[in-house]
């Protein structure tokens, strides 16, 4: 580590330090995701800089990352979260803004290229089901993980408030009038699920709870049910009816350890080529449009921004979550320990 002297020298001139720097360090969601980001991101970095990547699956978290700015303790250099996230941290002053002398930002479309926050792929919330469980009874949209009657069992879905509150209010409110969102309407409609409900907190965590028949369906990330379904094709699988995107991105926090190191990272990890392996190891939707020429059929069968995946398809609102995600994350946590 540095001493805040070096720090100071450091923030004044970056060569400083480069000698010091030897690896990157990334949190990303763990489980599937740690080798899968080392293989698509950190292998073609390593090549081309010399610097190792280190994969920490621990789970960026705001919380976390709040942790660890405030004690000056931080041991990552770059945060697979959201592009949510990467406003909520912006607007907390926890993150460095992107620098985009060292990152090509026309790599991908402009929305994508945030003040504190780069899209690196795209994801969505989806159901996902476990067709052994179901007894060849297909849920075809979020309807069905409120009916008991046809699908008993047990549901899972997200302890972090995005992409949850949407999918419980999908049948009832049209996409176009989802935000500013119903939290009171959505909580009614949840309150009598909620004993039969366990809530993942990581993705690895949402694979295993159906893995191991703990629940016969729910909502979890569409890259992990894509895993799923490469280990049981014929059990686990999920339907495009309603998925809900979300751009994921990187941020990087306060005094991270690498300093400008870590954006010529996250450049190279705009790279089609490396975009592409991670659609291929998880499904992780390419955030660099040149990757849509590359795909197979099998590619775009897994890709939430495929046109036939993205009929039905709601896009989280930024600008809402950015304004009430604390306050709405602290809500919600209450709700489920009521």
């Amino acid at each position: 580590g540095l001493t805040e002297a070096e720090r100071e020298l450091v923030a004044i001139d970056p060569g400083v330090a480069s000698a010091e720097v030897s690896e990157i360090v990334i949190c990303n969601w763990g489980g599937a995701a740690i080798e899968a980001f080392q293989k698509a991101y950190g292998e073609p970095f390593t090549k081309k800089s010399g610097l190792k990547v280190a994969i920490d699956g621990a789970g960026p978290t705001i919380g976390a990352i709040r942790a660890m700015v405030e004690s000056g303790k931080v041991i990552w250099d770059t945060t697979d979260g959201g592009m949510i996230d990467s406003l909520t941290l912006g607007k907390g002053n926890l993150v460095e803004p992107i620098d985009y002398a060292i990152v090509d930002k026309t790599q991908v479309p402009e929305k994508f290229a945030g003040e504190f926050g780069i899209c690196n792929y795209v994801f969505a919330n989806v159901l996902a089901y476990d067709a052994e469980a179901t007894k060849g009874v297909v849920p075809t949209a979020w309807t069905d993980f409120f009916d008991q009657e046809k699908f008993p069992g047990k549901r899972t879905m997200c302890k972090w408030i995005q992409g949850q509150l949407e999918f419980v209010l999908a049948d009832g409110v049209a996409p176009a009038d989802l935000y500013p969102l119903d939290v009171d309407r959505a909580f009614k409609k949840l309150k009598p699920m909620l004993k039969d409900i366990i809530f993942w907190e990581g993705g690895a965590q949402s694979q295993q709870l159906l893995r191991e028949g703990e629940v016969v369906m729910g909502n979890i990330w569409h890259t992990r049910a894509n895993l799923l379904n490469k280990e049981a094709p014929d059990k686990f699988k999920w339907t495009w009816e309603q998925n809900i995107l979300s751009a994921s991105a990187w941020s990087v926090p306060k005094g991270n350890p690498a300093g400008k190191k870590v954006f010529e990272f996250i450049n190279s990890s705009l790279d089609p080529a490396g975009q592409i392996v991670l659609l291929q190891l998880m499904g992780n939707g390419p955030s660099n449009p040149k990757t849509l020429e590359m795909m197979t059929p099998a590619d775009a069968a897994v890709n939430p921004t495929t046109k036939e995946n993205a009929v039905s398809q709601i896009s989280l609102d930024p600008a809402f979550y950015a304004a009430n995600e604390t306050e709405l994350q602290n809500k919600f946590l209450d709700f489920i320990a009521s």
